[in-house]
């Protein structure tokens, strides 16, 4: 590959390590985002409307909820059709709804309820 084809910035090694900084600390403040989202300290619908929830995808923040797994976090992933490695931020408003309206049902996915999505 050539320096064209190369689409990086040329970074000197202090600005290198300043961006490694600045990306450590968006990564720690992402974890404490979730884990305050495990104790049950931060509700989903909460955490949604957190700065740092942006960067994280729906189905990573799902896991998070006190009760949901992987095969629980997949399924609401379906029902709601959100797009496999989405990020909250790229969450529709009817998405969001959605997620909302199933935290307030204490994420029960009933025949009667997923219709009624």
């Amino acid at each position: 590959m050539n320096e064209k084809e190369n689409h990086l910035p040329n970074l000197s090694d202090k600005e290198r390590a300043h961006a490694l900084e600045l990306a450590m600390k968006a990564r720690k403040r992402r974890a404490v985002l979730k884990a305050r989202m495990k104790s049950g300290e931060l509700a989903f619908t909460d955490a949604l409307n957190e700065e740092d929830a942006k960067r994280i995808e729906v189905v990573s923040l799902l896991k998070c909820v006190p009760g949901i797994g992987a095969s629980k976090a997949e399924a609401i992933r379906r029902l709601v059709k959100i797009p496999l490695g989405r990020r909250v931020s790229g969450l529709g408003i009817r998405q969001r709804e959605k997620l909302t309206a199933l935290e307030k049902n204490g994420w029960k996915m009933t025949a009667q309820r997923s219709k009624a999505l």
